[in-house]
């Protein structure tokens, strides 16, 4: 489960299965496909979720979001089949709120959020998300959770809610009984993210994406949760923060030798070469990090700065990286990436070329900061 700020729904029908049968179950050696216990959980917590007025389904008559549910489907069913349970048919559904979130019911139930589909980067993120999420259903984490919130029923937890949301409205009420559940099982939550988090790991290699996506969604996300620091998680102090997870991720893919190359990412910015009337401007999404004449050999240099740039972006690029030598010449980790030319310094407004490797230079620096701002180029 993802959080932006306190917003976190966990498994909200724990309580459903005996702990009896929870014991038997080795999450090493999981079941293929569903059990009668989990298909009951998770019919009961669906109809639960959908049925509180506030749950709102993205409209798919739209066809920007049936393009979007399309997208999520088919890459959850090629996780799936990535999983310890590859015999569980995924149903997906992509909820119309704000929240950067997104949680699992058992039996199969995969629910996005909207704020968090615009909130990533690239398809390597949005699948390290997604995986996360299986890895609750491949871990056996409904049953395995139990014990600690067998007692809570959901009718004791809005009563629960009501007591401590101090009167606030239903949807809130609601909202805090799902709070209520997760924090109950204290500790445990904690090391059942983390769980979720390494099973990830594993089934995105399976599957051909990028692990390297997660770490940096995971930072991304401690980011926005810098961002508001006036949110206080209440009994939530004891989940593992994101800047926790991705270092926990980094030991884990160190360990397993996974190599770590956050810029490498399906769907991730990449550097281009965009023609004007005049030049040849080399660009990352919207910012310009250099700019050469559109001279005869013109496109050509662009296209292998570009090249350069992508190679070095791929590899974790790092602003100190980033140097100009005396002649103007840009280098990244000492191998070249554009030599300027004096046609290019009378484009840039330079006098020298030697000034106008020192301006792309500064380009380079916005984008770092801009990276450093928004946790993306």
């Amino acid at each position: 489960m993802f959080v932006r700020r306190s917003f976190l729904l966990p498994l909200v029908a724990l309580s459903l299965v005996t702990a009896a049968h929870a014991g038997k179950l080795d999450p090493d050696h999981p079941p293929a496909t569903v059990l009668p216990s989990e298909t009951k959980m998770g019919d009961e917590s669906v109809k639960e979720f959908e049925g509180d007025k506030t749950t709102k389904m993205l409209d798919l008559k739209v066809p920007a979001n049936r393009a979007m549910q399309d997208k999520v489907e088919a890459m959850v069913k090629k996780l799936g089949a990535a999983t310890t349970r590859p015999g569980i048919a995924y149903t997906v559904k992509i909820v119309d709120n704000t929240d950067i979130n997104a949680f699992t019911l058992p039996g199969g139930h995969v629910y996005v959020f909207k704020g968090l589909m615009d909130f990533i980067s690239s398809d390597d993120e949005l699948a390290g998300v997604l995986a996360h999420e299986l890895g609750h259903n491949a871990r056996l984490h409904a049953l395995r959770g139990q014990s600690r919130a067998k007692k809570l029923s959901w009718i004791n937890l809005a009563a629960m809610a009501a007591m401590l949301a101090g009167g606030q409205n239903g949807a809130n009420v609601a909202q805090f009984s799902q709070l209520a559940l997760l924090g109950a099982m204290n500790g445990y939550g904690v090391s059942l993210e983390k769980e979720a988090d390494a099973s990830a790991v594993e089934t995105m290699q399976k599957a051909g994406y990028n692990p390297s996506a997660l770490v940096t969604f995971m930072r991304r996300l401690q980011i926005e949760e810098n961002h508001h620091p006036d949110i206080k998680l209440g009994i939530f102090a004891t989940h593992p923060p994101s800047d926790e997870r991705a270092e926990a991720l980094l030991s884990q893919m160190k360990r397993d030798g996974v190599p770590f190359t956050p810029n490498d990412v399906k769907g991730g910015a990449q550097f281009t070469v965009d023609e004007k009337s005049d030049r040849f401007a080399v660009v990352m999404n919207s910012l310009t990090v250099l700019e050469v004449a559109k001279t005869d050999d013109g496109k050509t240099r662009a296209q292998d700065a570009a090249s350069r740039l992508n190679d070095l972006w791929k590899s974790d690029l790092k602003a100190y990286e980033v140097a100009v030598a005396g002649d103007g010449t840009l280098t990244g980790r000492g191998q070249t990436i554009a030599r300027p030319s004096a046609d290019d310094a009378k484009l840039n407004g330079v006098a020298t070329p030697a000034l106008t490797g020192q301006k792309w230079s500064s380009n380079f620096g916005r984008l770092f900061w801009r990276m450093q701002l928004n946790g993306k180029a």
